[in-house]
C-alpha cells in the first residue's frame, strides 16, 4: 500500500506539473485552468482506483491460485489412496463377463458394450474398471467424453460412476447403492472414438486387454468366463480374428441380420492372462 501511494504521489506531481507548465505556456485564462485543473484531477483519482484494483487483482489471483494448487494435490492423493485401496482389497467376487466390441463404420462407431453376471463373496459395494480407449490419446477427461452408461438389473439400486484417472489409460470407479449379497447382473457402455481407425484405414489392427489382478491381492483373476463378440461392419469379404497365444476359442465369422459380421471368441476358464488379438477385415 505505501508503495501504491509513492507511485500516486508521483504520478500526481507529475500531472499537475505537466498542467500547469502547460498552462503557462498557452496563457490559459483562470476558468479554463480550474476546469483543466479539475479534470488533471479526476484522472488522477482514476488512475489510482483503477491502480489499486488491479494490485488487488493481481493478490487475489494469486492468493486463487495457490488454494486451487494445494486443492489439485489434496485431490490427488485422495485419488491415489482410492486406487490403492482397490487395488489391495482381496477378491470379493466372481462374475462372468461379455465383452462386445463393435467396430464402426466410422469413428463415432466404434463403441464398448460389457455385460457382467457378479456373485458376492460376501457383498460388493463398489468396483473399479478400465474403460478400452484408444491409445496414445489425451483428450479423455470425464465421464462425458466417452459416454459412458450404465445399468443394473436391480429395480432398488443404482451405480455410482467416477472418474479416477482421466488420462490416456482412464480408470472409472463405480460405487453401488445398495450394497449387493445376491447374485446381479450390470452392464456398462461407451463410445471409444477412433479405437478402430487403423483398422478401417489399413485393413488390420490389434487389441490387447488384460485380465491380471494388481500383484499381492489373492487370486489371479475373478472371472469365471470371458467371451468377447467383435462385430464388424458390412464388408463382402469376412473379417478375422487371432489371439496370439492361443487362448480361448474362436468361432467363425457370422453373417449379422441387417448386414455386418460377427465373430465370437470364448475362454471358458480365465486365469488372470494377458490377451492378444489380431482383428482384419477388408473394407
Amino acid at each position: 500500500m505505501r508503495k501504491l501511494l509513492q507511485e500516486f504521489i508521483g504520478f500526481v506531481a507529475l500531472v499537475v506539473g505537466l498542467g500547469s507548465g502547460v498552462a503557462q505556456l498557452y496563457g490559459w485564462p483562470t476558468g479554463v485552468g480550474r476546469f483543466i485543473l479539475a479534470g488533471l484531477g479526476s484522472a488522477c483519482l482514476l488512475y489510482l482506483i483503477i491502480r489499486y484494483s488491479l494490485l488487488r487483482y493481481v493478490r487475489v489471483g494469486g492468493k486463487l491460485r495457490q488454494e486451487l494448487a494445494a486443492q489439485q494435490i489434496a485431490h490427488q492423493r485422495y485419488v491415489e489412496a482410492i486406487d490403492r485401496i482397490i487395488d489391495q482389497e482381496g477378491p470379493i467376487y466372481a462374475e462372468s463377463l461379455e465383452l462386445t466390441v463393435t467396430i464402426g463404420a466410422d469413428d463415432d462407431g466404434d463403441t464398448i458394450l460389457e455385460r457382467r453376471r457378479t456373485t458376492p463373496k460376501p457383498r460388493v459395494t463398489q468396483r473399479a474398471i478400465r474403460p478400452i480407449v484408444p491409445y496414445g490419446n489425451d483428450r479423455i477427461i470425464g465421464l462425458d467424453d466417452i459416454g459412458l452408461k450404465w445399468a443394473l438389473d436391480r429395480p432398488n439400486g443404482g451405480i455410482t460412476p467416477l472418474p479416477l484417472r482421466p488420462t490416456e489409460k482412464p480408470r472409472v470407479w463405480l460405487v453401488f447403492d445398495p450394497g449387493l449379497t445376491e447374485p446381479f447382473t450390470w452392464q456398462i457402455s461407451y463410445c471409444s472414438r477412433g479405437l478402430w481407425a487403423p483398422l478401417r484405414k489399413r485393413g488390420y489392427d490389434h487389441l490387447v486387454w488384460n485380465d491380471r489382478l494388481p500383484a499381492g491381492n489373492g487370486d489371479n483373476s475373478v472371472l469365471s468366463e470371458l467371451t468377447v463378440r467383435f462385430v464388424f461392419p458390412k464388408s463382402d469379404k469376412a473379417p478375422s480374428v487371432e489371439e496370439l497365444h492361443r487362448f480361448g476359442r474362436i468361432g467363425s465369422p457370422e453373417v449379422r441380420e441387417g448386414g455386418g459380421w460377427v465373430i465370437v471368441w470364448t475362454d471358458p476358464s480365465p486365469e488372470g492372462r494377458r490377451y492378444e488379438w489380431n482383428l482384419a477385415q477388408a473394407l
